[in-house]
């Protein structure tokens, strides 16, 4: 895991509150949530070149440890760049095979896009 561990990237979870304006209405804002260790790569595949010209900024693809509960369209934040990005695929559905090896069967990928989160 020592290689692995060269490309880590800590990061949190934004957590999405919101608070009464006393007008009425509400003020979303956003908090951090629980931190993780990241491993992130810029997508450069066929796919991700076609999403980046319907607007999307850029496609990372990320593995995480499989205890982060992270999902679909959730915001997180790289704690060394201070980028944001949302998750573009579920996490939940990209698990390696146990068959894969110890360490990387203990990981889990998702799709990420450089991404502010909205207010």
């Amino acid at each position: 895991m020592r290689l692995l561990d060269d490309f880590a990237r800590d990061c949190v979870i934004l957590e999405k509150r919101r608070t009464p304006d006393g007008e009425g209405g509400y003020i979303t804002y956003w908090e951090d949530g629980i931190s993780f260790k990241k491993y992130q790569a810029l997508d450069t595949s066929m796919e991700a070149r076609i999403a980046e010209q319907q607007g999307v900024t850029s496609v990372y693809s990320a593995l995480v440890d499989k205890s982060v509960p992270i999902e679909y369209n959730d915001y997180f934040r790289d704690e060394s760049t201070g980028e944001t990005y949302r998750v573009t695929s579920n996490p939940e559905e990209k698990q390696a095979p146990k068959s894969a090896g110890s360490i990387i069967s203990k990981l889990k990928y998702f799709t990420a896009e450089r991404k502010v989160p909205p207010t």
